[in-house]
């Protein structure tokens, strides 16, 4: 459609809008501002399904406890793998899940969680090729923030 006709059809359309009663311009209005405002409050750094792919970056604990690392996580379908340096702690390979806001990763190996970087709950966000994920030590425990900063390669 050219761009002649689509303005046409644009200044119609508002000719007959303005041809309404005052309540019926209004009802248009107040939908049309809250089709805007959910379409804007939608969450687009929450990743939905499977992250399929390599990302690499860094792991770091910070407060009581700190450590940093240099992490490689591989996720393929809802399982992932990966390899970590300068850590005490490994990564094992597992499956994930991820809903609204947050990823659970379960481990398959015989290691304790408590003794692997990556297990349990975490808060997710992403922003363009970046994934993060963070979380805080259990209030009954010595308080740490640890976060994964990552990159899609």
């Amino acid at each position: 459609m050219k761009k002649s006709v689509k303005r046409y059809a644009l200044i119609v359309g508002l000719k007959r809008v303005r041809q309404l009663p005052t309540a019926n311009r209004q009802i248009i209005g107040f939908i049309i501002f809250i089709s805007l405002f959910i379409s804007c409050t939608k969450d687009p750094g929450t990743p939905g399904g499977d992250l399929n792919g390599v990302y690499t970056g860094y792991y770091s604990q910070k407060g009581a406890i700190t450590d940093v690392s240099f992490v490689k996580l591989v996720f393929v379908g809802s399982n992932f793998s990966g390899e970590t340096t300068d850590s005490l702690r490994s990564i094992c390979n597992g499956s994930y899940q991820i809903s609204s806001d947050s990823i659970n990763f379960k481990n398959f190996c015989s290691t304790p969680d408590p003794e692997l970087l990556l297990a349990g709950k975490y808060k997710i966000n992403t922003v363009g090729d970046s994934l993060y994920f963070s979380r805080n030590s259990p209030p009954d425990t010595l308080q740490y923030t640890e976060l994964f900063s990552l990159r899609s390669q």
